[in-house]
């Protein structure tokens, strides 16, 4: 099969990859094996500017002006009203982005890279410029290699869709419930995605989640889980690009990777522009692309911290942590500060009919 050639090469369709392609003109191919937004992988809560800011704002369920955290004797409630957070529709936020889209979509499976062109199941595709944004499998920056969860690098989470109906995103951290993990409940409208988070990527989930579904007097439907980072990786892995939970960029305790994957796919995606119009030499791309990731690693490690903390401190001592931090004059100091993390001004949205 002959070896079609491209300007760029983006890996992988979800929130990563979709950010970086939204930046991109010229002739792209954005890979994925499956189609987008068909797949989710995440609970789907984020603050409400993240969609807002990207012109999906109509693929929001809920919107939540508080966060309780809910340990085994007593419970701290954040007023996010602040920063508010909202949980939305994984597919219609996909496809929304993807109408934004010029490059050409095709499901895929990629098999792995050879002597610069990356293989799949349709065939061979090279470009000058390729980002990994394919999740925690790092299939591009791995040359097709299993990837494995092994050495603590990963936490794991499985979550299911009820009928439960609520207000407000709540949080348990229980050693009876998960022990160096969490619970969560989020509502989404009609209903709530209620999941169990392993810390130290523990895949067994299940039957704690079902006790966990027992003790909040509902059921679950379809289930889905997944790997996910919870610590930095290499962004760029000699002359590759790697955006979202393929560069490690989930934060650490909180586990929230959307908004990362969003922030760093946008400003991968300006920088891969500026290399295409001759601005900058592909060095100079890779090289400013890891100067701005690593400038966020201290806050990374202070989040990576306070996992430890969650992970391996009694639990409460952990929530009079959280107590405290829920008070004036703590709250203001740093909800806003975390809540506006990757705050940015998206391109103009960029018309085009994001299809094959």
């Amino acid at each position: 099969m002959p070896t079609r050639n491209y300007d760029a090469i983006v890996v992988g369709g979800s929130f990563a990859g979709l950010a970086v392609a939204r930046q991109l003109h010229g002739e792209v191919l954005l890979l994925d094996r499956n189609e987008i937004g068909a797949v989710q992988t995440s609970a789907c809560g984020t603050p409400l500017w993240v969609p807002e800011a990207f012109g999906v704002a109509d693929s929001v369920l809920q919107v939540h002006d508080k966060l309780t955290v809910r340990g085994p004797t007593r419970s701290v409630t954040y007023d996010l009203s602040a920063v508010p957070f909202c949980t939305f529709d994984y597919k219609r936020f996909c496809l929304g982005m993807l109408g934004q889209v010029r490059a050409r979509f095709l499901r895929t499976s990629v098999i792995g890279v050879d002597d610069g062109a990356v293989v799949t199941t349709e065939g061979r595709f090279t470009a000058p410029i390729v980002v990994d944004c394919s999740g925690w499998r790092r299939a591009v920056v791995n040359s097709g290699a299993t990837a494995t969860a092994a050495g603590g690098q990963f936490s794991f989470g499985l979550e299911t869709h009820t009928d439960l109906s609520g207000e407000g995103l709540h949080l348990w951290l229980d050693r009876g419930l998960i022990p160096r993990g969490l619970g969560w409940v989020f509502p989404v409208g009609k209903g709530s995605l209620i999941g169990l988070g392993s810390y130290v990527g523990l895949s067994k989930l299940k039957p704690a989640l079902e006790r966990f579904l027992r003790d909040c007097g509902t059921v679950g439907t379809t289930y889905h889980g997944t790997y996910f980072p919870n610590r930095l990786f290499r962004p760029t892995v000699g002359r590759l690009f790697a955006v979202g939970d393929a560069a490690g960029q989930c934060l650490p305790l909180t586990a929230e990777g959307i908004r990362p994957a969003l922030y760093f796919g946008v400003q991968c995606g300006r920088i891969v522009q500026q290399i295409l119009d001759g601005r900058l030499g592909l060095q100079e791309g890779l090289d400013r692309y890891r100067t701005i990731v690593d400038g966020y690693r201290v806050p990374y490690r202070i989040l990576r911290v306070a996992q430890w903390m969650a992970e391996h401190t009694p639990t409460r001592w952990f929530v009079t942590l959280a107590q405290a931090a829920a008070r004036q004059p703590m709250l203001p100091r740093w909800w806003p500060r975390y809540g506006w993390f990757g705050r940015f001004d998206p391109d103009p949205l960029v018309t085009g009919t994001g299809a094959a």
